[in-house]
């Protein structure tokens, strides 16, 4: 029975001992167990070493080891302190475990059995505790192993960041080397050191080097694009340019770092790099060291590319010094951010008749031109105020603190200081301007605001060389019709969109078919008749128009070659376009017109606007001679529109002008107008000149011209423009009949005509 009851005692004994997961509380089990198993009154677990006493139970004082061992190894009786003379047992733990389970009771001695019992429960202890040990120390190994491999993927991360950091410097050194673009470098730089700082906000901040005291965001990567931010840059930027070291500030909420380190060119502080929104918990000595690494790659790159030459070419027009339009923008943004400045104004110039310069007098002339131009704008403008060269033949000007209606009369004096004749390789040179202006409202940005006046000068353009323009919201709808037109026009002479229509011109006094003028007419796919005024100036501006102008010479010439064998005189008369008459190819073109149809040059008339002439006389002047020489006919149009007539017809080989319909239409009612058209008529019979009257309206105009002794006219009066199959089947009609066809006595209402292929308005 007391076997029994041991072995039971035991066996719970070792499951509750056994479910202890921590030492400490596996000996305090174990010591409780045995002194209720045993009914003992004081009991401990006595370890070698520094252990000593563990789960000491019944003692009313902590006993130290080196007491309670020599009493529990002695005899059964033994003497416990405060607890007098007791009986006394002892168990070895075994299994390893170098210790011993002590019990001690007051009354009675163990029996063999108990002793037994007791031997039993140390070794199950013994058990225990090295089974705790072996999991403790796998544990602590698991946690070391853990810490290890921590440790070595930090130190991989380290080793991946310092391999990308060498290899971005090395791609950064390699693009050095092959002198790539300084921007393009100084873009990889700030982009490299953002990848490398975990996609931070990065600028690089230069100054400039035709104003020092002005700063230049060279290159920006991921760099926010919230208002004041630019101002941010430049602020720490000009503190580690004026410390001359790297400059540590945290943000408002003190968990964003930015960092500021300055960079050299030969030695010297030239601006600085600038990281924003990092996190103040990275590692401080790490980030400035990157900071510091790209600092001196820029330093490298800078001081290479020659300095600054390089970041003035960078940012500034080598032509005309002045700013180039990425600097344009970055100023505009600054300003833009400075709420002190209530209004802002952009200029956006393009220059009128720049390309026939440039094509026919060479790059040379026009840069000089170019020059030229500069130095007019500028002399337009305040000190404070910005003016740039964007490119081309295109400028843009900053107005701070200028309403729109004092920035029109800037514009204004600067399209007047334009026109005014350039003396450029020897020769007297006109042009013009076109000029948008563009506003700020709201929170525009830059990039918008300059485009807006890019599309209210497209506007101006299209009103005629000269002219002031203000954008309004609805022109952006009109500048994207413009760019599907302009696509469109690419392919509309391969398709066959493009037709002629003609306006006959008539002998004044007897009414006779004296010639036709040719009018181009587009039928544009799903949109019909485009008016020649909305596509031409894009035909000049892109080049096409030498390209149509010779489908229209050739097709010209060849309608009237078949007409002639009805009328033997008639003429064809062709409008020639600034573009076309400087062209190194025109006169070849009219020369294979006319063999094309088997005509003598008589058989043509090309006739030229006044702003025709005065784009590059000297140019003009040579071919218009060259074409004399095959017998083509010359006629300015819109005679007395322009500021230089009568020189025009002592200097050019004229056979014939054409005076404007804004004369034409006066004649009957105004005295000066009158005089006028009668003094161009007198001045064309002295000078052995035809004259021709435009848009004649109704017969007073008629008659009064015929008694001026006008030989020749066009308009609805007469005949309004028709198809050529039209006028073939008029011509037949007419051929049939004795004596020419009455000139008529009244006619339909006049209506505003449209340009040729090279201007000209006729109605």
């Amino acid at each position: 029975m007391t076997l029994h009851w041991s072995t039971h005692q035991l066996t719970e004994y070792f499951t509750a001992v056994s479910a202890s997961a921590d030492e400490e509380v596996a000996i305090r089990v174990a010591v409780e167990r045995a002194l209720e198993a045993l009914d003992a009154e004081a009991g401990a677990v006595l370890l070698a070493g520094e252990d000593g006493v563990r789960g000491l139970t019944g003692l009313p004082v902590t006993v130290p080891a080196e007491q309670l061992r020599p009493a529990f190894r002695g005899a059964p009786a033994l003497e416990l302190p405060l607890l007098g003379e007791a009986n006394g047992a002892n168990a070895a733990l075994g299994s390893d475990i170098d210790g011993e389970l002590v019990v001690a009771r007051i009354d009675d001695e163990f029996s063999t059995e108990e002793r037994q019992m007791l031997q039993g429960m140390a070794q199950v202890l013994g058990l225990a505790l090295r089974n705790l040990r072996i999991l403790t120390t796998e544990r602590t190994l698991r946690e070391e192993r853990a810490r290890e491999a921590e440790q070595r993927l930090e130190l991989l991360e380290i080793v991946h960041a310092r391999q990308a950091l060498l290899e971005t410097l090395l791609s950064i050194q390699r693009a050095i080397s092959r002198r790539e673009p300084l921007q393009s470098v100084l873009d990889a730089i700030t982009e490299g050191a953002s990848q490398l700082l975990r996609r931070a906000p990065i600028a690089l901040v230069l100054s400039d080097p035709a104003e020092p005291t002005s700063l230049i965001v060279a290159s920006r990567a991921h760099w926010p694009e919230s208002a004041g931010t630019t101002h941010a840059a430049l602020e720490h930027a000009a503190e580690a340019i004026a410390a001359e070291e790297t400059v540590r500030r945290s943000g408002p909420s003190g968990a964003l770092l930015t960092l500021a380190t300055p960079v050299h060119v030969s030695g010297v502080v030239a601006g600085s790099l600038v990281a924003v929104g990092l996190d103040e918990t990275d590692s401080a000595a790490e980030n400035t060291g990157l900071m510091s690494a790209f600092g001196q790659q820029i330093s490298l790159a800078l001081t290479d590319a020659r300095t600054v030459e390089a970041v003035r070419e960078a940012y500034r027009d080598p032509l005309t010094g002045l700013p180039n339009r990425k600097l344009f923008l970055d100023r505009l943004d600054l300003i833009l951010d400075e709420a002190r400045i209530a209004d802002i104004a952009i200029l956006f110039i393009d220059l009128d008749r720049f390309k026939a310069v440039n094509d026919s007098l060479g790059h040379n002339a026009g840069d000089e031109l170019l020059a030229a131009v500069s130095r007019r704008i500028l002399g337009c403008l305040r000190t404070k105020d910005l003016a740039a060269r964007l490119g081309g033949d295109e400028f843009a000007v900053i107005l701070e603190n200028l309403s729109v209606e004092n920035a029109r009369v800037v514009a204004e004096r600067i399209a007047v200081e334009v026109a005014e004749p350039f003396h450029i390789a020897g020769r007297q040179i006109y042009i013009g301007t076109s000029i948008g202006i563009a506003a700020r409202v709201g929170g525009t940005p830059a990039g918008e605001l300059l485009g807006n006046a890019d599309v209210a000068m497209y506007r101006a353009k299209r009103a005629g060389s000269g002219q002031v323009v203000v954008f309004e919201p609805e022109m952006q709808a009109e500048q994207l019709n413009r760019l599907e037109l302009r696509a469109d026009l690419q392919n509309a002479l391969a398709a066959g969109q493009f037709r002629l229509n003609v306006q006959p011109l008539v002998r004044l006094g007897t009414g006779e078919l004296a010639g036709v003028e040719t009018l181009l007419r587009w039928h544009r796919p799903r949109c019909g008749i485009v008016p020649p005024d909305q596509f031409i100036p894009i035909t000049e501006e892109t080049g096409l128009i030498n390209e149509i102008g010779r489908w229209v010479l050739r097709e010209a010439v060849s309608q009237v070659a078949g007409w002639r064998r009805l009328l033997p005189d008639l003429t064809a008369s062709v409008n020639i376009s600034a573009r076309q008459i400087t062209d190194d190819r025109f006169v070849t073109d009219v020369a294979d017109a006319l063999d094309f149809a088997g005509l003598h040059g008589g058989a043509l008339t090309l006739e030229l606007t006044e702003s025709v002439l005065t784009t590059d006389p000297a140019k003009a002047l040579t071919n218009l001679r060259l074409i004399k020489e095959h017998g083509v006919r010359l006629s300015v149009d819109d005679f007395g529109t322009g500021h230089s007539s009568l020189s025009y017809l002592r200097e050019f080989p004229v056979d014939q002008v054409k005076i404007d319909r804004s004369f034409v239409s006066g004649v009957t009612r105004s005295a000066q107008d009158n005089a006028l058209v009668r003094a161009v008529v007198d001045l064309g019979r002295a000078l052995h000149l035809e004259v021709v009257a435009e848009g004649i309206e109704d017969v007073e105009q008629l008659q009064a011209l015929v008694r001026m002794g006008c030989e020749l006219g066009q308009g609805y009066h007469l005949h309004r423009p028709m198809d050529p199959h039209l006028f073939a089947d008029m011509i037949q009609r007419e051929s049939g009949r004795t004596g020419p066809p009455p000139i008529p006595a009244g006619g339909a209402r006049c209506m505003r005509g449209s340009h040729g292929p090279a201007g000209g308005r006729r109605s």
